[in-house]
């Protein structure tokens, strides 16, 4: 596979993951919270524990042990993968899950840009205390 499949599975990965996190938070903050203000700490705390699992897992293979401490991968996909590369334009290319971006660099990448938004909300938006 090339380059740029695996580029396209990350990018199609995260920005699913990353969708996914901000419709359910959006749905939770504005029917039990505060709204935008519930939302922007709501994606903070989801992407800091994000971003510890994903450091976590980025890590090499500790040399005294043969497993890492903490890490999302397996050698199954699953099940929001399969309906992802079913959609184009991952459809039409051929992934193994052996050749594609480790999920814990997914995840990483996913907890970077939920960390995004939220420091969107505050800068941009003016969601502040």
């Amino acid at each position: 596979m090339t380059n740029a499949g695996r580029a396209i599975d990350l990018i199609a990965w995260v920005c699913t993951v990353a969708t996914a996190i901000v419709a359910v938070s959006g749905i939770a903050a504005f029917l039990f919270g505060d709204g935008l203000l519930t939302l922007k700490y709501v994606l903070f705390y989801i992407g800091f524990i994000l971003f510890g699992i994903g450091s976590f897992g980025i890590q090499p293979k500790r040399p005294a042990k043969d497993t890492k401490r903490i890490t999302v991968e397996s050698d199954n996909m699953w099940g929001f993968e399969e309906r992802l590369h079913d959609l184009p334009p991952l459809r039409k290319m051929d992934v193994p899950v052996g050749e594609r971006i480790s999920r814990d660099v997914k995840v990483f990448v996913t907890s970077l840009v939920v960390l995004g938004i939220s420091l969107v909300l505050e800068l941009f938006a003016g969601v502040s205390v």
